[in-house]
């Protein structure tokens, strides 16, 4: 590490030894080209020949079962409201390296804030710090959240909003696609927890890792990637690139959606995971 009091546990020259990974685990096909066959749907309504709004729900559908992952565009939620919540972020993960003290926050105080130091698999640590928080039922949990800055709790409220209007908009075409009434999912498909990770500038990213490969327990997840590269998701038994699209939504199919299509279905899915970005958003539920 620099000797630089001032410095931010990041700013290296090269990665610290409990940070390089073994081989074994290291990422994966970093310089491959993005997977051009990861589908990309578009949320923008258009007309049927009967004059009713149409949807894509097959291709959500065909997506869910042939992938478990998908990215949306055209989703409706406002550039502004993503943006706002980016930079309330980014100010918030830039206060705490402030607090050198600071590993945890106690659960007591109604969110999680941990660095990097804070997770370690066989002795090393995750490039990465992270926030977390319960956003069920939001106006219950909105004074649980950091007060600083000061406008975390109203700018990553209005995003969450947003965000469970979005998730009950997949979930329903889900439905319909599958032939459920709607509403099928209603009393499980409130957004439960709100995560951001803050993947800073790694001088070799081949040796380290932001996240471990996983599985999402949840109904679904909406990752916003914040424009940054880094996301891989498995296909075909290799790890792939998948790229980073202007103002879209990730949409990871969970264990508990995935449990209800199978038993309709017997269908296969791939699992994801997700390491060195900026700062990423993302939402189960």
């Amino acid at each position: 590490m620099k000797e630089d009091k001032g410095a931010r546990w990041f700013e290296l020259e090269c990665v610290p030894k409990e940070y390089i990974f073994p081989k074994e685990y290291r990422p994966q096909n970093l310089d491959s080209p993005v997977c051009d066959s990861i589908p990309v749907i578009s949320l923008a309504k258009s007309k049927a020949e009967n004059g009713h709004s149409s949807q894509p729900v097959e291709e959500i559908l065909k997506a869910s079962q042939e992938l478990g992952f998908f990215q949306v565009i055209n989703h409706g939620i406002p550039e502004k409201t993503v943006t706002d919540a980016m930079n309330v972020l980014k100010e918030f993960f830039d206060m705490q390296a402030k607090d050198t003290t600071i590993e945890t926050v106690p659960h007591k105080k109604g969110y999680i804030y941990t660095n990097s130091t804070y997770f370690a698999k066989d002795g090393v640590h995750l490039w990465r710090e992270n926030v977390k928080h319960p956003c069920h039922p939001l106006e219950e949990c909105i004074h649980l959240w950091p007060d600083t800055p000061t406008r975390y709790q109203e700018v990553i409220a209005a995003y969450m909003v947003e965000i469970q209007k979005l998730s009950t908009r997949i979930l329903e075409m889900i439905c319909e696609g599958l032939g459920l009434e709607q509403g099928y999912f209603k009393d499980t498909s409130e957004v439960q927890f709100f995560s951001s990770n803050f993947y800073p500038p790694c001088p070799d990213p081949s040796l380290t890792l932001g996240l471990l490969p996983h599985i999402d327990p949840s109904l679904i997840t909406i990752l916003y990637q914040g424009g940054s590269t880094g996301l891989q998701v498995m296909k075909d038994g290799q790890w792939v690139n998948v790229g980073a699209i202007p103002n879209a939504f990730v949409v990871n199919i969970g264990n508990q959606l995935e449990v209800c299509l199978l038993l309709i279905f017997h269908i296969s899915f791939l699992r994801t995971k997700t390491f060195k970005m900026a700062i990423q958003l993302k939402c189960c539920i």
